[in-house]
């Protein structure tokens, strides 16, 4: 990449999510060029039952998992409060969408990812049950760690992510992957030629890739 800039050859990137400006524009100042383009579409489950019980939640003091910056908005738009929850979520986006709607004092613990966070429920010996806020397609292993150490899991579905494949014919250098989901998603209408980068953002989804 450096020989590339060094050169003045642009660098044509793909992401299969949109991505901040604050990332985009100094990317541009190096020849980096990034394209954005929305390989999955997630939207909020707007169903009453899964507002009554965001609401009868919001009210009682629970241990609660939050793994993605979708769940989170999801959930405390509708609670629209500040809840007396232990919070456990991963670090990053996941925990900056937080402090959007709760103090810092209320997160307990953080980890990089899903199975991290389940080994740290895990460590408190006083947590014998907890609500796992998520979506449609989350995967096993945070749920299947919890409930392999007799953990009740109650888990609240509110928001559905769908694929959402767009044909390109852009010859990319590299392309950005944030979840397995996105990886079917692109490929399931796109092939890559052996020179173009595949990067990852975690195991999961480079054992989709």
């Amino acid at each position: 990449v450096k020989n590339k800039i060094m050169q003045g050859n642009p660098i044509n990137l793909l992401s299969t999510k949109t991505i901040a400006d604050d990332l985009i524009l100094p990317a541009e100042a190096h020849k980096i060029v990034i394209d954005t383009i929305n390989f999955i579409e997630t939207k909020p489950i707007d169903d009453i039952t899964v507002r009554e019980k965001i609401k009868q939640l919001a009210n009682e003091k629970i241990v609660a998992i939050f793994t993605s910056v979708n769940a989170v908005d999801s959930v405390f738009l509708i609670a629209n409060t500040k809840p007396s929850w232990k919070i456990f979520c991963t670090s990053g986006a996941t925990k900056e969408a937080l402090l959007n709607y709760v103090n810092e004092d209320a997160i307990t613990d953080t980890a990089h990812n899903a199975s991290a966070l389940a080994d740290k429920i895990l460590e408190n010996k006083k947590i014998d049950s907890c609500v796992f806020f998520c979506g449609n397609q989350r995967l096993n292993t945070l749920p299947d760690k919890l409930l392999k150490q007799n953990i009740i899991l109650d888990e609240v579905i509110v928001y559905e992510t769908n694929a959402s494949p767009k044909k390109t014919d852009e010859i990319y250098n590299g392309i950005l992957f944030f979840s397995p989901s996105a990886v079917e998603s692109f490929f399931s209408v796109n092939k890559i030629n052996d020179k173009t980068v595949l990067f990852s953002v975690g195991k999961t989804t480079t054992k989709a890739i």
